[in-house]
């Protein structure tokens, strides 16, 4: 393996990692919209800005890992 595939394999490596960071951050942006319009359709307006934060960045997490350990 020369050096000119090792640089093609980690520009492909830090792209992808990107990539994933960038639709990480959007899921998680989802998820946010999902629990906040969920907590007020059923609960009322009541429910506190870090509990819907807690709550979407630990749904959001468990369902990128669920993803990557995927069989």
């Amino acid at each position: 393996m020369g050096i000119k595939e090792s640089l093609e394999s980690t520009m492909l490596v830090i792209l992808a990692s990107l990539l994933l960071i960038i639709v990480t951050i959007i899921y998680f942006g989802i998820t946010l919209w999902v629990v906040k319009v969920g907590s007020n359709l059923f609960f009322g307006p009541g429910l506190d800005a870090n509990y819907a934060v807690l709550a979407a960045a630990i749904l959001s997490a468990s369902g990128v890992l669920g993803g990557a350990f995927k069989d």
